[in-house]
This record gives C-alpha cells, sequence and structure tokens, in this order.
C-alpha cells in the first residue's frame, strides 16, 4: 500500500517538469495533517523543495552550469493562485516571453488577477498581481497570452514570423477560440489574430 508521501510523488511526476505546487493541489489524497507530515518529511529527504510559504517544487538540477536551477516564476504564480483559487493572465513582457515571441527576461512579471493585488519576491524575477475586474479577464488562457503578448510588442512589432510562428504552433480548436476571443479586442490586434486562424495559409 502507498504511503501518503509516495502518492504525492505519484501525483507530482504527471505534472510538467518544473511545476510548482501547495498542499492544497492534494487534498484529496489525505487529510491536511498526513499532508502536512508527509511534505515535512519529502523536504528533510530533499525530495521536494521549499520555495515560499507553503510553496514547493522539486529540486532540478543543470548539469551545463553546475548548479540548482531556481523555480519558474510562471509555475510559482500559477501554484499561488491555485492555492487561493483565483484567476490569472500573464501580461507584458512576461506573456510574450512565455509563447516564445520575445527572448528579453523581465525583472517583474504582472499578472492580471481576481484576487487582491500583491507581490511576491521567490528569487528572479519579481511577481505582482494586479487586481482587475473579471470581465476584464480573457476567458481562455491561450487567448489570454496571445491578446496580452500582441499589446505588450505593439502592432510594428507583430511580424509575419511572428504570425508564421503561431499558426504553426496552434492547433486548430485552439485558433477557433483565438479567434472568438478576438473579437472583442483592438480591430489590429483582430486582425493580427484573423491572419493566425486562416485555414490552409503557409505564410502571414
Amino acid at each position: 500500500m502507498q504511503t501518503v508521501a509516495e502518492k504525492i510523488l505519484y501525483e507530482i511526476g504527471q505534472h510538467e517538469n518544473g511545476w510548482c505546487f501547495s498542499p492544497k493541489d492534494f487534498m484529496g489524497l489525505a487529510n491536511r495533517d498526513a499532508l502536512d507530515q508527509s511534505f515535512s518529511r519529502l523536504v528533510k529527504e530533499g525530495k521536494i523543495r521549499r520555495i515560499g510559504r507553503g510553496l514547493y517544487d522539486i529540486p532540478r538540477y543543470s548539469e551545463l552550469l553546475k548548479t540548482t536551477l531556481s523555480p519558474v516564476s510562471d509555475q510559482i504564480a500559477k501554484a499561488t493562485a491555485r492555492k487561493h483559487g483565483w484567476r490569472i493572465q500573464p501580461t507584458g513582457a512576461g506573456a510574450a516571453n512565455l509563447l516564445n515571441l520575445s527572448t528579453q527576461v523581465p525583472m517583474k512579471v504582472v499578472y492580471l488577477s481576481d484576487g487582491p493585488t500583491k507581490t511576491m519576491q521567490i528569487g528572479s524575477p519579481t511577481i505582482q498581481f494586479k487586481k482587475t475586474a473579471p470581465k476584464d479577464m480573457v476567458s481562455n488562457e491561450l487567448s489570454a497570452l496571445v491578446i496580452h503578448a500582441f499589446k505588450y510588442l505593439g502592432k510594428e512589432h507583430v511580424t509575419s514570423e511572428i504570425i508564421a510562428k503561431l499558426r504553426e504552433r496552434f492547433d486548430q480548436k485552439q485558433k477557433d477560440q483565438l479567434l472568438k476571443d478576438g473579437h472583442f479586442c483592438t480591430d489590429w490586434i483582430f486582425e493580427a489574430i484573423q491572419k493566425i486562424c486562416q485555414r490552409g495559409e503557409t505564410n502571414g
């Protein structure tokens, strides 16, 4: 029979490398006391790492850099949002970076949130949650990334290469949703989204 700690490690293994989490992500496995004891044991054994108050990840070691890597800021933000029941959406350079449309690593990543305004400093960059009205948040996560990245880049920097890159990246279901969400955007952003979603096209 698996221990609670073993169940936790198995669940972690079902997620992407760099996933951050809190005990709340495992509430279906055991009661809170058992979870807290298992988390404490796993930290002592070096199998998970405490990165902040109630937040953890699996330590990742880089053979190239010969060092343990810092936690992934977007994963920290997502784990925090799940812990508190917030909806969040990355904006600005953070959104562009997550889509690989910009190599700039921002010193501060800003997320729109239906929770309170809050700033976190766990490694680098600084994470800021900016309270906004739910109506100002895009319903779909991928659509939100594209729209906020385009707002950050600006019309003149959303090139045909970027259009082609995103067209190649998204499947038809994602494109249909993006087109639906794009109707509520500024005209130039919607026009760029239309180019991404054109069927049978290979360049912008």
